[in-house]
């Protein structure tokens, strides 16, 4: 797998990113709000708030990683090669259960690679379970990956 894919979403998506002072909604609607701020800042600190403590994340075509600081690391892995010009998440259905949300759609990550200049978009899909913790909606599990290669002819 390619590097810029391992993270690609993460997905996505992605609650605490005002007390790592990145400019999002006063009360954002979803982790995914907070993760889309925190990507488009290019800040692996404010992406990683948006996950609880002991949260986990599987990064498409890559391993997972469990709790906020190794998450943090991912991200700041992908982020030191890659500058994230866009992020979206498409939601297509969600469920929320008490402080219990789950979620699930696509993503397109636009980067930038620092190296070479070349700009890609990386598709992806992605399901989410997120928790109200503290006030905030937050991830505790992640779990994105990449749209396939189309099939050979």
């Amino acid at each position: 797998m390619r590097a810029p894919n391992r993270l690609g979403a993460a997905i996505f998506c992605c609650g605490l990113a005002l007390a790592t002072g990145v400019a999002v909604a006063a009360d954002p609607v979803s982790a995914g709000d907070c993760f889309v701020a925190a990507m488009k800042a290019n800040d692996a600190d404010a992406v990683a708030a948006c996950y609880a403590d002991d949260a986990i994340i599987w990064f498409p075509g890559g391993s997972m990683a469990k709790g906020r600081a190794a998450i943090r690391d991912g991200f700041a892995h992908y982020m030191a090669t890659m500058t994230v010009k866009d992020a979206t998440l498409s939601e297509i259905g969600g469920e929320a259960m008490g402080d219990t949300r789950v979620a699930w759609g696509t993503y397109a990550i636009t980067l930038v690679d620092k190296a070479s200049k070349a700009e890609m978009v990386e598709n992806g899909r992605f399901v989410d379970v997120q928790k109200k913790i503290d006030g905030r909606w937050l991830y505790i599990v992640d779990h994105p990956s990449d749209d396939p290669k189309p099939a050979a002819r």
